[in-house]
């Protein structure tokens, strides 16, 4: 039986092989279409699934896929679909790009002609902050969108200060977009939906998870056409985004560490080490992008 809403279609995908999407996308290289590989799935002609993932499929409903569609429209929340014209450009570039998206705000933003992405710690020194705010301010004045994720310290603060230079942002969440993530971050999501959009690739309802937020990073990476590292220690989370950004061949500028002698900067003078570039003068960035 086909199934008229390409949006349904995509979700019940998603549900059936969980994000990153990696096997999603390994099978449908099978298909012509995302709609040709639901109907075999769900009337179980697929060959290319393991015992275990026809068993997940088994119990998962199209009632659950409807459930998310309404929930979504009640709440204001708009679903992109890879099938959607609408869809990031960048982020198809991606091995396994998002199945479907689930946004707040002005989706236009996902498509704005330059990026940067601002990363750094959660508890960032008020050096970096400090230096966070003023590109990120300067950068936003030019009419570049900032890409973030959303987490306390460098990501809220690049997003704070996109919006006072009255720039454009996106924030990226590594869990649903009705969960209260950061805790008392919802103001902040609300005026960058005023400005820019929040997304996820997770359901709405997905409570944080620590592997999420791994994944969400390849999306920051892949939607930015630049990637600033404000602040990050030898095993900090940002340099996961990093690692995407260069698999994506985007530049990396690293803010010099204010001490080179403190484990909290170690991330970004390894980075030096390896290429990145030392980032002193906002017009180091207008010039690369």
């Amino acid at each position: 039986m086909a199934v008229s809403d390409k949006r349904l279609v995509w979700i019940m995908l998603s549900l059936f092989f969980s994000c990153p999407n990696n096997r999603l996308w390994e099978i449908m290289k099978n298909y012509s279409s995302a709609a040709e590989l639901y109907d075999d799935l769900i009337n179980r002609r697929c060959g290319f699934i393991t015992e275990k993932e026809a068993e997940h499929i088994g119990f998962c409903s199209e009632a659950q896929g409807l459930s998310v569609i309404k929930s979504c429209e009640k709440r204001g929340i708009y679903i992109l679909t890879y099938e959607d014209n609408a869809y990031p450009e960048r982020l198809r570039k991606l091995y396994c790009p998002p199945a479907v998206l689930y946004c707040r705000g002005d989706i236009s933003s996902l498509n704005c002609e330059r990026t940067v992405a601002v990363i750094g710690a959660r508890e960032a020194s008020e050096y970096s902050l400090k230096a966070a705010y003023a590109f990120t301010n300067a950068i936003a004045k030019r009419g570049i969108c900032i890409i973030s994720g959303l987490a306390n310290g460098i990501d809220q603060i690049a997003h704070k200060s996109a919006l006072k230079a009255d720039g454009m942002t996106c924030g990226v969440m590594g869990c649903g977009l009705e969960y209260d993530y950061p805790k008392g971050s919802g103001r902040l999501k609300e005026a960058i939906c005023r400005k820019g959009t929040v997304i996820s690739e997770y359901m709405p309802q997905t409570r944080p998870a620590p592997e999420n937020f791994k994944v969400r990073n390849r999306i920051i990476a892949a939607l930015s056409d630049a990637v600033i590292v404000i602040q990050a220690s030898e095993h900090s989370g940002t340099l996961n985004t990093v690692n995407h950004a260069l698999e994506l061949s985007k530049e990396i500028f690293v803010i010099p560490p204010h001490d080179i002698l403190s484990d909290d900067y170690t991330g970004q003078s390894v980075l030096i080490e390896e290429g990145a570039t030392p980032l002193y003068r906002l017009s180091q960035i207008l010039d690369s992008i």
